[in-house]
């Protein structure tokens, strides 16, 4: 998996997100999450924020990988995280 540098670079978040879920990633949208998506499992989850944790190089507390249940909520988190440095 290539080096994300970009958070707000939908297009590569979303490919790692199609690709831990195992669906196109034309299908992959903001909305893509917990409550849209039923291959987005408690695992799937995990290995999500596990592999947005590698590619961007970031870490997430328990209490923002937990509120990460969306494409958006992972976007905004990684946003977040990349002006805090």
């Amino acid at each position: 998996m290539a080096e994300l540098t970009e958070p707000t670079d939908l297009s590569g978040l979303a490919g790692l997100v199609a690709e831990v879920l195992q669906i196109p990633a034309s299908e992959v949208t903001e909305e893509t999450g917990t409550a849209t998506t039923a291959a987005w499992t408690s695992l799937r989850h995990v290995q999500i924020v596990s592999c947005v944790e590698r590619a961007y190089g970031i870490r997430l507390t328990a209490r923002e990988a937990r509120r990460c249940r969306s494409v958006g909520a992972l976007r905004a988190a990684l946003t977040a995280k990349r002006e805090a440095l």
